[in-house]
Formats: structure tokens, sequence, C-alpha cells
């Protein structure tokens, strides 16, 4: 692991996983509360963290088969921040349209992203040995920045309250995942 610390590309994909667990952990903290405060019901919100669940399921298998049939990723680090964008800026906007779509376009792009991690980590190894290696540094790193995602959610809640906030904080880290993934997602190997 201590090797993987000088490569670039190994960086880019522990950075890109931390932001995408980091938004997915706000998601599943906080998003009945955001829809909550739109004037959602305690068990419509509900039901919106389970559709965004569902949907994260299918973009979790769906994308990985895509990025198989890819040389590199780009193409869908681009597309995955799109739908992310739209999504919290549905639900950022009052009267956007229906939670639903949002919820679901939210969770199919975090899923998605999720499955995209992982795949890099396999696809960006030369061998099993670099693919462990690359695994641990990418999972602990990407852990460790997706653990602060609750708190400085809730964090920003409390002394703005309003959700708006957080939204722009996720918002904002799209960009920074997309730079991230631009950069995990070149088409080049990690030999250990």
């Amino acid at each position: 692991v201590r090797k993987l610390g000088s490569s670039r590309l190994a960086w880019n994909i522990a950075l890109y996983m931390g932001l995408q667990s980091f938004a997915f952990y706000v998601v599943l903290a906080w998003l009945p509360d955001m829809l909550q405060a739109r004037g959602a019901s305690p068990e419509h919100a509900g039901w919106m963290l389970s559709l965004s669940q569902f949907w994260g399921i299918i973009g979790s298998l769906a994308v990985p088969l895509w990025a198989g049939r890819q040389a590199g990723q780009r193409a869908i680090v681009i597309t995955l921040a799109a739908l992310d964008a739209m999504a919290l800026a549905g639900l950022l906007l009052q009267g956007a349209g229906p939670a639903g779509i949002w919820v679901s376009l939210l969770g199919f792009s975090l899923g998605g992203a999720f499955g995209l991690s992982l795949f890099m980590i396999g696809a960006r190894s030369a061998d099993a040995e670099t693919a462990a290696s690359l695994s641990g540094l990418a999972q602990s790193i990407g852990y460790l920045i997706a653990a602060c995602g609750p708190l400085v959610a809730g964090s920003l809640f409390d002394l703005s309250g309003s959700w708006n906030a957080t939204l722009l904080l996720l918002l904002a880290l799209v960009a920074a995942r997309v730079w991230a993934g631009m950069g995990a997602a070149r088409p080049h190997l990690i030999s250990h």
C-alpha cells in the first residue's frame, strides 16, 4: 500500500470512491429529513429513501457492465455526475417536480458511481496483488472521507436551519468527484 501512495491514479480512485460514499451516506442518513422539510410526510419520505436505494442497486449493477465495454470511463463519470447534479438541483429547488424523479436519479447515479469505483479498482490493477493493495487503499481513504458525511451535513443543517447548504455542498462535491473520476477513468494500469 505504501508503494501505491505515490500513484496519482490510485489517489484519484480513492478520492472518487470517498466522495461518492460521502454523498451516499449523507443521502442515507438525511434524505427523509430533507424531504420532510419540503413538506413530505414521514411515510412518503421513507418510501422515497427506499426508491432511492432501489435505483442505487440498479445503478451499481448496470454501470460496471457499461464500464466493462469501454477502454476508459470518462463518459460514464460525466454522465453520472450530470444525473447527480440534476437530482440535487431538483431537490434544492422547491416545486421543481415530484421528489420521486430526483431521488431515483440520485440513487442511480450514486449506486452507479459506487459500482464504477469498484470496477476501476480491478480495471486499473495490473495483477491480483495490486488489486488487493489498491482496494485496501481506496476503501480505507474512501470510507474515512465518507464517515464525515452525515456529521458535516447535520452540522450544516444545525448552523443554517435549512438543508440548502448541505445540498449545495453535495453539488460542489459532484465537481470534485468529476475531477477525481476523470483521473481515475484513464485506461492506465497500476503495477506493484
